[in-house]
């Protein structure tokens, strides 16, 4: 078992902090390279390549000619994004294909004109105030052609490559946070067999563990499963069924109707129980693919835990996991998580040693933030 907390934690840091830590890593940055800077921290690397396999061949060509040195993997740019050093030799743990899928899915999104210009306002107020290496004249004669030309995505300026020969890829904070365990899903992923992969998620409620499922699955093309889609149906709820630890999830048809058709590697169909109505309300149809991700309270359940190729608990402290539950799901739902399926889920890890026989434990996964400003 692997304990980790983020790979990284990023605390949020307003863009002129951000700008003054560049300032003091980089102070030979001129107008082009705080653009820049705040170009990247608004929108990412969203004017690039979306397409992983075409990001992989640009990697490729770059990291031949890279240098490895000591130096940060991850450098924090503000908004969502951090710079990802293809010079680091930590890099060297990250494959070029993840780093591809990681740099297209960190293309998906977009910031906003306004916000850029509230970054840019920043940097005038910074170089007025005499703390870059360039001048006011400076900066505004830039501005005046970058606004002219519609606020594009800049290059670093000759004075600054030449200085500090930057590589690197914008990558969302969400994926490097999780590093770990996209580094592990890649390494079951490019083995060479045919046979699906199975990731399982378990972990205390409110910890995450569907967002992981979420940021994994804007990475690799997979199918996710989730165990709420399995309640136990009123019809098999005795008395000696919910006394059972883990008894509360319907196991038996999630072997049938999902475990047992995947390894078939033919299509298949389940039903998704809702909760609403207490009933499987419509049937899913779920194409084969090799990795595939199923999230939820009870996945590692013994009964049907043995045929995973990774397990993941997902832990958090009793007063972040109320705080969170309290704030997603209001007093009344969060009463009832606190008396009744909270300790279900506490006895059920206790019972099967949940924690201790999953290969990854991730302490208190926070999804980053929003922008501050």
């Amino acid at each position: 078992m692997k304990i980790y907390g983020t790979h990284h934690t990023y605390k949020m840091m307003s863009f002129k902090d951000i700008l003054l830590s560049h300032i003091k890593e980089y102070p030979l940055m001129q107008p082009a390279d705080a653009v820049k800077l705040a170009y990247q921290s608004e929108f990412g690397p969203a004017h690039l390549i979306c397409d992983w396999k075409r990001a992989k061949a640009m990697i490729e060509r770059e990291t031949a000619s890279v240098e490895k040195r000591r130096i940060p993997l991850c450098e924090d740019i503000g908004g969502n994004y951090v710079r990802l050093n293809l010079a680091s030799s930590d890099s060297e743990d990250v494959s070029l294909l993840l780093l591809s899928r990681m740099f297209a899915a960190s293309s998906m999104e977009a910031g906003t004109v306004p916000g850029l210009l509230d970054k840019i306002a920043l940097i005038r107020a910074l170089t007025a105030s005499g703390v870059f290496g360039f001048t006011s004249p400076d900066l505004e004669a830039y501005l005046a052609e970058y606004e002219k030309a519609g606020y594009p995505a800049v290059s670093h300026s000759p004075q600054y490559r030449e200085a500090y020969t930057p590589a690197y890829r914008v990558i969302k904070k969400c994926y490097v946070e999780i590093l770990p365990v996209l580094t592990e899903i890649d390494r079951l992923v490019s083995k060479n067999s045919d046979q699906p992969v199975l990731v399982a998620i378990d972990g205390n409620a409110a910890a995450g563990k569907t967002t992981l499922a979420e940021r994994i699955a804007e990475v690799f093309d997979c199918n996710v499963f989730h165990m709420d889609d399995f309640f136990l149906p009123p019809s098999l709820r005795s008395a000696e069924r919910l006394a059972e630890p883990g008894g509360n999830v319907h196991y038996e048809r999630f072997r049938d109707e999902v475990l047992t058709p995947l390894a078939s590697g033919k299509p298949f169909s389940y039903g998704v129980f809702d909760c609403s109505v207490m009933a499987i309300s419509e049937q899913r149809t779920v194409e084969p693919k090799k990795l595939n991700i199923i999230e939820g309270s009870y996945s590692h359940h013994p009964y049907i835990g043995s045929s995973y190729d990774l397990r993941i608990f997902m832990k958090i402290s009793p007063e972040e996991q109320m705080e969170r539950i309290l704030q997603r799901n209001g007093e009344f739902m969060a009463e009832k998580f606190r008396k009744l399926w909270i300790p279900m889920e506490n006895r059920y890890f206790e019972q099967f040693g949940i924690e201790t026989k999953s290969d990854i434990v991730l302490l208190s996964f926070i999804p980053s933030g929003t922008n501050i400003i």
